[in-house]
């Protein structure tokens, strides 16, 4: 599965650059309430530095002031003694492995946000290292990524309020350098309509046809790199496609047609000169078989800004 190396613990081959990057996400929501949420961080150790914690909303507010919840710190001590997959931060925020590589307990209780879930992996780990390097264009020296399926389930309580979670989710974890000021128009989305439906893609491209540069196609419960594929968005909304249609194919020739639907947005700024659109997606896979996911929208925030202030496109 992961070769040579443990993708739960830090990098043994750490180099001394400052942009140094080792992050973890894991998402999880509920679709039926148009809630979406995450634990997402980045550990930068050269620089002393933990970034990161939760985030929930639900498409009534898009920003870090109106949104449900949002606590992600951009300034942390790293506490001592952490592990990629196991520490308690000042925020309060507490990962843990109860199995490697396959189940992480996370819980957090602060400013009348608390929970308590349990992600449990459904498959194994995709490695795609071309994910950073075409987001980036950083060199694939020293660095890993992949993206691996689960299912969450527990509690969360916002203000004395509990909501049940118990969906699927996707987690992807990476390290290497990371230093993100050259990144270009794009986007990275999935969604899971059950154990062996599932997709998971990142397209590149600055018009309404984007192409794949990629990601994974699970069908009949088996999981396949793309080879290729585009997106085509086809209501757009202000600030990001309504609805798109997407067309995969992977390594073995396996083809799909998916149309899928994007609500609950999250105006995300967590890196520095760029701009991300966060929000939950709907996927129908024909047939019959939907599933969801989210959608992150990125690009340049010089050019969002125009966008946004209706300068060029």
């Amino acid at each position: 599965m992961t070769g040579k190396i443990d993708v739960d613990r830090f990098c043994t081959t750490r180099t001394n650059d400052p942009y140094w990057n080792e992050s973890a996400w894991f998402s999880f929501s509920i679709p039926e309430r148009g809630i979406h949420g995450m634990v997402y961080y980045f550990f930068r150790p050269n620089m002393k530095l933990l970034m990161g914690g939760p985030i929930l909303w639900d498409g009534t507010g898009a920003h870090t002031w109106d949104c449900l919840y949002h606590d992600w710190h951009h300034i942390q001590p790293i506490p001592a003694g952490a592990e990629k997959f196991n520490f308690t931060s000042h925020t309060s925020l507490d990962v843990k492995v109860i199995e490697p590589h396959k189940k992480y307990h996370l819980r957090y209780d602060c400013n009348g946000f608390k929970m308590d879930l349990l992600w449990t992996a459904i498959a194994e780990p995709h490695h795609f290292l071309g994910m950073e390097i075409e987001a980036t264009g950083a060199s694939a020296d020293n660095r890993m990524h992949f993206e691996q399926m689960g299912r969450v389930t527990g509690r969360l309580e916002l203000h004395g309020k509990a909501f049940g979670v118990d969906s699927y989710a996707l987690r992807d974890s990476s390290w290497g350098r990371r230093q993100i000021d050259s990144v270009t128009r794009g986007s990275y989305f999935w969604a899971i309509a059950d154990e062996k439906t599932a997709f998971h893609a990142q397209t590149k491209g600055e018009g309404a046809d984007q192409e794949v540069v990629g990601g994974f196609l699970t069908l009949d419960g088996k999981t396949v790199t793309l080879a290729a594929g585009n997106r085509v968005d086809t209501v757009m909304g202000k600030l990001t496609p309504d609805q798109f249609r997407l067309r995969l194919k992977d390594q073995r020739g396996r083809t799909a047609d998916i149309t899928a639907r994007v609500f609950s947005h999250l105006m995300f700024n967590g890196f520095p000169r760029n701009q991300v659109v966060w929000s939950l997606l709907e996927a129908d896979f024909g047939g019959g078989i939907k599933g969801w996911g989210d959608i992150q929208e990125f690009q340049p925030m010089e050019q969002f800004r125009r966008m946004v202030r209706g300068g060029t496109k």
